[in-house]
């Protein structure tokens, strides 16, 4: 008597789980709210690194520099030569999505 209920129980368990995965889905129940940006410069002098007009790297050269943990947005980007924009300026507007790398590409 106590196997059969004790088999009841589990297979009343599993239908109650499958019920709760069909309707909820295999996902991650948390919302990704950043990303990462990866700011590709190409250039051959110093440049300052903006993101909507708030500077985020100083006296940079040629590379990759990343920001973390960027809020999903439309955001503007910026490289700006040091000895002034007349010199060397590129710009870019782009959507960061949250939960992947976003590559910004700047050639000032």
């Amino acid at each position: 008597m106590k196997k059969n209920v004790l088999i009841k129980g589990i297979l009343v368990l599993i239908l109650i789980a499958s019920l709760v995965i069909g309707f909820t889905g295999c996902t991650v129940t948390f919302f990704l709210t950043t990303g990462t940006v990866y700011i590709n410069v190409t250039g051959s002098w110093w440049y300052d690194l903006y993101m909507d007009s708030q500077k985020k790297y100083s006296n940079v050269t040629e590379g990759t520099y990343v920001l973390y943990n960027v809020p999903t947005g439309d955001y503007f980007f910026e490289a700006i030569d040091t000895a002034g924009w007349e010199r060397g300026y590129d710009s870019v507007r782009q959507y960061i999505r949250a939960g992947v790398i976003n590559y910004v590409y700047l050639n000032p």
